[in-house]
């Protein structure tokens, strides 16, 4: 079974290579995902499926407590069957489900799209010329090249697996609280337009965080690795505290811009966490009213505690995923910047074959 999913696309296909490559982010990464197209829209699909299976079974469970009401006997004749097939679905088909989407993103797309961004940025930069090479840190070229296509397969990653299924979770949210009670739609409503203006703060401030962090990094990986690779120039003619001091100034550089990125996540946190306890306040607390009222039953209750409980627990991943995403794209365009760079000494166009 792995193997038909791993061998779904060949990293090692043929493409045209381009002497100006994209140098905008999205073209840069459509360009790149071009054979993964069709895995993707199957892989998005699926995400949504088990997102609006997780949302059944809450409804579902709020159900089952309104059916507790009736007589123990009556409730196995008249529903015996529908609680038999159910039970089936959960334990035969959602597994299936969820094996389909996993080995998608695990087993299709992420050691595939990594080693096709790897293989053909590599081929990219080696058609550049000596010069070009000599105008850089040797270790910062390698260090993009080598993360920017785990940066890109987590960008991927996150698409599928918590920004689709989590959209999809709260429109079958918001869907099953409308049918249980309009009402309780209006708490989640106004907890959405929250959870978005933080999640607009957040994203505006992470992606150039993340890229300047990353920028430190590789200067960080340039100046050290240099300094490995001309270590007998180093030794017989540079001062050692001098060497030492411009290795600081990287690795200082890099602590001080991840500072920066960190006070971002912090602050993230600590609203995300007031922004959940008015999400289950306002929910839990207005279908309590409800049903003291006698206009909710009690499985309504249930199945809005379960779900407001279960949104509650998601939405810090939610948040963390979207971070992710924005701060891998950062990684992405600071490897542009290498990986990206046109090809400026080309052949002539009337040049022949090298002959060996």
């Amino acid at each position: 079974m792995f193997r038909y999913f791993e061998n779904l696309i060949d990293p090692y296909t043929a493409y045209a290579e381009r002497d100006t490559p994209a140098t905008r982010l999205w073209p840069f990464l459509k360009e790149y995902a071009q054979p993964f197209r069709s895995v993707f829209l199957v892989t998005a699909f699926m995400s949504i499926v088990v997102a609006a299976v997780e949302v059944g079974l809450i409804y579902y469970m709020g159900r089952i407590v309104d059916l507790l009401d009736a007589d123990p006997a009556q409730v196995w004749a008249d529903h015996g069957t529908e609680l038999i097939l159910v039970a089936l679905f959960i334990i035969l088909i959602r597994p299936i489900l969820q094996a389909l989407d996993v080995a998608l993103i695990n087993n299709a797309i992420l050691p595939n799209f990594g080693t096709l961004i790897r293989w053909r940025a590599h081929r990219q930069v080696l058609r550049q010329s000596v010069g070009w090479f000599e105008n850089d840190f040797a270790g910062r070229i390698a260090n993009r090249i080598m993360q920017t296509p785990p940066a890109a397969g987590e960008v991927v990653f996150q698409v599928f697996d918590a920004i689709s299924f989590s959209l999809a979770y709260m429109v079958g949210a918001a869907i099953l609280l409308s049918a249980a009670d309009l009402r309780l739609l209006m708490p989640l409503l106004i907890w959405f337009v929250l959870y978005g203006l933080l999640v607009n703060w957040t994203v505006r401030r992470v992606g150039p965080a993340s890229k300047a962090a990353s920028d430190a990094r590789s200067q960080v990986t340039g100046r050290v690795v240099d300094a490995y690779a001309n270590i007998h120039s180093v030794k017989m003619f540079a001062h050692h505290d001098l060497e030492t001091e411009f290795a600081r100034e990287a690795i200082e550089r890099a602590r001080r811009t991840f500072q920066v990125e960190m006070r971002i996540f912090t602050a993230m946190d600590i609203t995300l966490v007031t922004l959940n306890g008015l999400l289950i306040v306002g929910v839990v607390g207005w279908a309590l009213a409800l049903w003291m009222n006698g206009q909710a039953s009690v499985g309504v209750v249930a199945a809005a505690t379960a779900l407001t409980l279960r949104l509650n627990s998601m939405t810090a991943w939610i948040m963390w995923a979207l971070s992710s995403f924005f701060r891998q794209l950062g990684v992405v365009a600071e490897g542009m910047e290498t990986i990206a760079q046109p090809i400026r000494l080309t052949d002539a166009a009337s040049a022949p074959d090298l002959k060996l």
